[in-house]
């Protein structure tokens, strides 16, 4: 996920500058305050850092930092994949600080959060500055980097599914009832309400019908005076069957001349059978409708007690019986739970025996990968100019969660003779620098961090070591692209690209400006680095040899 050109405008004493980025191993090289700074802190912007107006252009109503990166395509299960997939295999990062302090960033045009930059960013590239609290001094951040050097990646995941099944199992057990008197109320209350559901026999819908039935009780006399008059109108003579059959014949005769007729007639004839049965039907429905004084007692008793239940237990019948069904499997589960309680407790030791297994088996595998880490940074430490055997990796038991049953921490000792203490509370910032860079080159290949900035990491480097920290600078752009701001030019010598950065004044105004050398303008920069611009020509023969021994190092 290579940087492939970067835009700045308005960015402090930036006017407008366009950097097109190439892969492997880039440095930074101006005069002390011509901006080299401001390229990396547009580049934190783009990572996600915290904003300031300060850094807006003066007259301008915001400065804006746009990035292009190379994105390989992510798995679907990937939080970049929709992000990639919208870029098409390009990522393109905008961030833009307004004057009032808004700052607003975007992905491919899509808005997101600055929280939300920061996540990606972290993924992206990481700066290392001299006193930039960095993610490689984060504990959580060693320990990962502990287990990919070592290729813990199954032992730890074996470790997260031990814990996860461990916890899941002790959860369950904290669910069932401990207190022998609280259990006896539970079972006895629960088994109430089962009999009590149970025992009515419930029919879904039976509370309507039996309203239903009261209520034309009620008004029985009234629906047995209609009900008569409607099958008197239907039967008696002169009422509708008559009429209809009056009709019925008229039709049939029609029917025996003209055809268009005989639908017509078989249609009356329907009407007229419909009309018998909806006689029967009426006489049918007044006979039911007026109740006993039993029959009335029993079914207000009944529709009573429905009432009861849904009010206790739920606001229908249907509510009622899932209550009923629900309170039955709780009783069940209660009544077996010595059995359940027995089972969990042996499952949970098994779960348990099984965690602590698998996490004695990644501390063992850490301990061995420490002790082999602690011996390849150690290598490199010399060259860079700080103490042999200064690194050290404490590998301390902790309670095992899901990330294993250790604490590990890197630790750095500077002086001869003192006790080490945790990397990240190094006073020294050159040291810090130069620490971070050993561990960057013996863990770069387990390191997938795409994008790494060193802010003059060769602070405190004296010339004698300066060429090894180029050296390492080149053979970890083997896995990153690399951007280092630099004062040594046996640093930039090592470089596959130079970049310088200077100022000058456009109607009145500094502006800072960068610009790419060509092959053939990196002496005169590297002998300006060493004797400054009236370099004469001892100078420039000194930039020559560093120039020869870089690419002879590199061939």
């Amino acid at each position: 996920m290579a940087l492939r050109e970067l835009t700045v405008q308005n960015f402090a004493v930036v006017e407008s500058v366009r950097l097109t980025m190439a892969p492997g191993f880039t440095v930074l090289t101006g005069e002390t305050g011509a901006g080299k700074s401001l390229v990396v802190d547009a580049v934190a912007l783009i990572l996600g850092a915290r904003a300031s107006t300060d850094q807006v252009r003066s007259g301008t109503d915001a400065s804006r930092v746009e990035a292009i990166f190379d994105a390989p395509l992510a798995a679907d299960d990937d939080p970049l994949a929709d992000l990639v997939a919208a870029g098409d295999g390009t990522l393109i990062v905008h961030r833009e600080v307004s004057a009032d302090g808004r700052s607003v960033a975007r992905v491919n045009d899509r808005a997101v959060t600055i929280g939300g930059l920061a996540a990606l960013g972290a993924r992206l590239g990481e700066i290392h500055g001299q006193h930039d609290q960095q993610r490689l001094f984060e504990p959580a951040r060693q320990r990962e980097l502990l287990d990919g050097f070592g290729g813990h990646e199954r032992a730890v995941d074996a470790v997260a599914t031990a814990h996860r099944d461990w916890r899941a199992t002790a959860a369950a057990a904290t669910e069932l009832l401990t207190d022998a008197h609280e259990l006896a109320r539970r079972t006895e209350l629960l088994r109430h309400q089962v009999e009590e559901i149970s025992g009515a026999r419930l029919t879904v819908g039976e509370d309507v019908e039996l309203e239903a039935q009261l209520r034309a009780a009620q008004h029985a006399e009234i629906i047995a005076v209609a009900a008569s008059e409607a099958v008197a109108a239907l039967r008696d003579d002169g009422g509708a069957r008559d009429a209809l059959s009056a009709v019925e014949r008229s039709l049939a005769t029609a029917a025996q001349h003209d055809e268009r007729f005989v639908s017509l007639a078989d249609r009356i004839a329907l009407l007229s059978a419909e009309v018998s049965e909806l006689a029967r039907d009426v006489e049918a429905a007044s006979d039911g409708v007026d109740l006993d004084a039993a029959s009335r007692a029993s079914a207000e008793e009944r529709l009573s007690l429905l009432y009861d239940l849904r009010r206790k237990y739920g606001d229908s019948l249907e509510a009622v019986i899932a209550f009923g069904e629900s309170s039955g499997a709780e009783l069940e589960r209660l009544e077996n739970q010595e059995g359940e309680r027995d089972r969990l407790r042996q499952l949970e030791q098994h779960r348990r025996s099984a965690l602590e297994a698998a996490g004695q088996a990644l501390s063992t595998a850490r301990q061995d990968a420490a002790g082999r880490l602690v011996a390849a940074v150690n290598a490199e430490l010399p060259p860079l100019g700080l103490p042999a055997n200064a690194f050290g990796v404490d590998v301390e038991p902790t309670e095992i969660s899901t990330n294993g049953a250790d604490r590990v921490t890197f630790t750095f000792a500077p002086n001869p003779g003192e006790p080490p203490r945790p990397l990240g509370r190094i006073a020294s910032g050159g040291e810090s620098s130069r620490m971070s860079l050993a561990l960057k080159v013996v863990l770069a290949a387990s390191d997938e961090t795409p994008l790494l900035i060193f802010d003059e990491i060769d602070a405190g480097v004296g010339g004698r070591n300066a060429s090894s920290l180029g050296q390492r600078l080149r053979a970890l752009s083997a896995h990153h692209q690399v951007l280092c701001v630099t004062h040594l030019p046996q640093v930039a010598a090592h470089a596959d690209a130079h970049l310088v950065v200077g100022k000058r004044a456009v109607d009145g105004r500094t502006t800072t400006v960068v610009r790419l050398l060509l092959p053939d303008e990196r002496s005169a920069e590297l002998a300006a680095m060493l004797a400054g611009e009236s370099a004469g020509d001892e100078a420039h023969a000194a930039a020559e040899t560093l120039l020869r021994s870089a690419d002879s190092l590199q061939q």
